[in-house]
């Protein structure tokens, strides 16, 4: 989904603009392939090359029901991270925010909670959305925390939802509302 910048897609900390193929680094298929950044990331069980990685931007920008975006750290001056609102449900006002902060020199400076609160004013006041939503890994804390931070609330934990390293794992279910 392609749709036109706001103001409100940017902060003192952060960049957000739509994803496209010009995106697709090196750097940005090493994070997809890396063990430690994508270990709670269900891209993890797959290999990626930068064909790949571009056909599936190009995906999301042909796609009605998701906005893909490239999170920009200002301090670092270079694209850091995705975040997507999708899929969205146009029926029932909802999206499903996913987050990657692939930079590891970005890890740490809170802008994953920047970049969540700001798409979430893009959900609300961009796409009319009414409830946002998220899920975690229990075991990651730093995502759990950002979406906090944001304004979104636990709804709900599916006990041994995931198996992670061998063990089950809990998935943490989040939201915010419009009205938030």
């Amino acid at each position: 989904m392609r749709i036109d910048p706001a103001p409100h897609w940017e902060n003192d900390v952060i960049r957000l603009a739509v994803l496209t193929p010009d995106d697709v680094s090196d750097a940005y298929v090493d994070w997809l392939n890396d063990a430690e950044i994508n270990r709670y990331l269900e891209s993890r069980f797959a290999v990626h090359d930068r064909a790949g990685v571009t056909a599936y931007v190009e995906s999301m920008l042909a796609s009605p029901s998701s906005l893909f975006l490239a999170i920009h750290s200002k301090a670092l001056g270079q694209h850091v991270g995705n975040i997507k609102i999708g899929p969205i449900d146009r029926h029932h006002g909802l999206g499903e925010i996913g987050l990657m902060i692939g930079a590891r020199a970005a890890w740490g400076h809170g802008i994953a909670t920047h970049a969540i609160a700001a798409v979430a004013d893009i959900g609300f006041r961009d796409l009319g959305l009414r409830k946002l939503t998220a899920g975690c890994y229990a075991d990651n804390q730093g995502s759990r925390i950002a979406f906090e931070r944001a304004g979104f609330t636990v709804e709900a934990v599916r006990r041994a939802h995931f198996v992670s390293d061998g063990r089950l794992e809990d998935l943490v279910l989040l939201a915010r509302f419009a009205d938030h």
